[in-house]
């Protein structure tokens, strides 16, 4: 319940940041990642974002008509691979002061002990998820 109650409350301060851009956290999580890994299988972005791919697929659509990402069929079975376009890393680019003063509010409501231990517990997560060129 509190780890719950923490991510929907810490999910708020970012939507509500990234609101007037026309973006939602999970979007721009969606594409910071893809501009790092580059042209993924949707799968893999999925396990490394711990996301169902229904919901990564319904994003991935939607911010393909945004012209954010790009969606193709991948070579070989039903697979599709993401890509972030121009207009992704414009977009990033101009989501980056919100997500800057998001940060400031997350720090201030978890204190830096509490920021401490989020980053140090993230990091351990993610380090189980190698990501692979």
């Amino acid at each position: 319940m509190r780890v719950r109650l923490l991510s929907r409350r810490l999910s708020r301060i970012y939507d509500a940041a990234l609101r007037p851009h026309g973006i939602t956290v999970a979007q721009l999580n969606l594409l910071t990642l893809i501009q790092s890994v580059g042209r993924a299988p949707s799968g893999r972005i999925a396990d490394l974002l711990s996301m169902e791919i229904s919901t990564l697929s319904r994003n991935a659509r939607i911010m393909e008509k945004e012209g954010w990402l790009t969606i193709e069929h991948a070579e070989r079975g039903n697979g599709r691979l993401l890509g972030l376009t121009p207009a992704g890393a414009a977009k990033l680019e101009e989501c980056l002061p919100a997500w800057e003063h998001a940060q400031d509010v997350a720090k201030d409501l978890l204190g830096a002990a509490g920021t401490g231990d989020l980053k140090r517990l993230g990091d351990e997560l993610w380090s189980r998820q190698p990501i692979e060129p």
